[in-house]
């Protein structure tokens, strides 16, 4: 094996090493909470065992002394799990919305407008 093939090799195996790598190296794209991303996890496991659940009720896999206490068990871990989620949420700084506050100011000028504009219509058309 000549160099050139050896270091394309070497280059090859390093660009695959990096592709690989590049999810640790980076590190968490967001620095969440690890008991919030628990509880959306759960909220989602529980989601999906509802859904599958409903699919085998419908396919007539599961009968209906299991279906509806199991739904009604997923649906109260459903709900527990939800409050939780709102309740850390709540705990959580909100976030500054200048741009938000902004845009709602420029909708509530322009209704505004719109219902100024609206009601000199409707008084030219009533006078002749």
């Amino acid at each position: 094996m000549d160099v050139g093939s050896l270091l394309l090799f070497v280059a090859l195996l390093v660009l695959c090493g990096l592709y690989v790598a590049r999810p640790l190296l980076a590190g968490a794209e967001e620095d969440t909470d690890p008991h919030l991303a628990n509880l959306h996890a759960e909220h989602r496991r529980v989601l999906d065992a509802l859904l599958e659940l409903d699919a085998d009720w419908e396919m007539g896999k599961v009968p209906e002394e299991i279906y509806h206490p199991q739904r009604q068990k997923l649906l109260a871990e459903g709900a527990a799990a939800l409050r939780a989620l709102e309740k850390a949420d709540v705990d959580l700084p909100a976030a500054p919305n200048d741009e938000r506050d902004e845009l709602e100011a420029m909708i509530a000028a322009y209704k505004k407008k719109g219902s100024q504009k609206g009601a000199r219509q409707k008084g030219a058309r009533r006078k002749p």
